[in-house]
């Protein structure tokens, strides 16, 4: 279950942000659950549901060898009481690296497919294969990508506007694999409504910025806009944006500056982090401060969505 109270906004205090003038929070998702935490949670929240509403026991995904989402179904599923099957993007090693082990010890079913079968993922004639060999399943789009993914995150707006008083003006920064947190996001900060309490009669109106950490991820603005016209808001990208110059090499590539980067911030702050998503947007993040892209003054909002182990 969701444990909302262990969500906390935490400062960050540094010899750079005060030379640059700029207030920086992380908001730590990732201890909203202590295996589905950060934004996995609220990608699934919803899927859980349906799968529930529609008689489903079996629910399917896709995922490589270190997939943070799989690792978090199979969690999320075993808790659920549903069973669970992981389509993994090639041969499974042995011994199982850890996401797998943990997986597989939670009850999910790892069944390797080749390349060129994974590409197929989205194919009906594949996925009827697949009910074929392992029976009726509620399928969960690899990382948790769909409308379903998308509405549990505009939740994350409301958990921000209960827990930042001036969200009002802030900006938002968010690691983003395929687009579906930053849509949900955004489609939630727009529906927000006035806060009478904090003095702003207006709607709450916060910028987004999304941080790629796949190299050519320039075709996830399409995806965004598209997400949001599934959940009926508006497609304008003037309260959003995503960066795609910060992805470090690709996905999964870490260099030794932000190795260092991940090392040191974890260390100085007290606050662990990961170095494929949220460390790669806070060194992303550093980077545009440092290059003068934020005025003094500015408000900036880190998301935590996890991504560590507790394994």
């Amino acid at each position: 279950m969701l444990n909302n109270s262990q969500i906390c906004v935490q400062p960050v205090h540094d010899g750079f942000l005060r030379a640059h003038q700029v207030s920086l929070r992380m908001v730590r998702f990732d201890l909203a659950h202590p295996v589905v935490g950060g934004n996995k949670w609220y990608k699934l929240q919803h899927n859980l549901a349906l799968a529930r509403e529609q008689g489903a026991s079996r629910l399917l995904s896709f995922g490589g060898a270190y997939s943070n989402h799989l690792y978090a179904l199979a969690g999320a599923g075993a808790e659920a009481g549903l069973d669970t099957i992981g389509i993994i993007r090639g041969e499974l090693v042995t011994p199982l690296n850890a996401t797998l082990a943990f997986a597989r010890d939670q009850g999910m079913q790892l069944i390797p497919v080749s390349r060129s079968d994974y590409r197929r993922r989205g194919d009906q004639d594949f996925l009827a294969q697949l009910r074929k060999q392992y029976g009726p399943f509620y399928l969960i789009p690899e990382g948790g990508a769909n409308e379903a993914g998308v509405r549990g995150c505009q939740d994350m707006a409301t958990e921000l506007a209960a827990r930042v008083p001036d969200l009002h003006g802030c900006e938002i920064a968010l690691a983003c694999g395929t687009g579906t947190t930053l849509a949900g996001l955004v489609s939630g900060l727009r529906h927000l409504p006035p806060d009478p309490a904090s003095g702003c009669t207006k709607p709450v109106s916060a910028f987004v910025r999304g941080f790629a950490v796949l190299k050519g991820a320039d075709f996830l603005r399409a995806d965004i806009r598209r997400w949001l016209a599934r959940v009926g808001s508006s497609t304008s990208d003037a309260d959003w944006s995503l960066e795609t110059a910060y992805h470090g090499g690709g996905y999964a590539r870490v260099g030794q500056d932000l190795r260092h980067f991940v090392a040191y911030f974890s260390r100085v702050q007290k606050i662990p982090l990961e170095p494929v998503y949220t460390g790669k947007l806070l060194h992303g993040l550093y980077q545009r401060i440092s290059a003068g892209l934020y005025a003094p003054g500015s408000r900036i909002l880190v998301l935590h969505t996890g991504g560590l182990r507790p394994v």
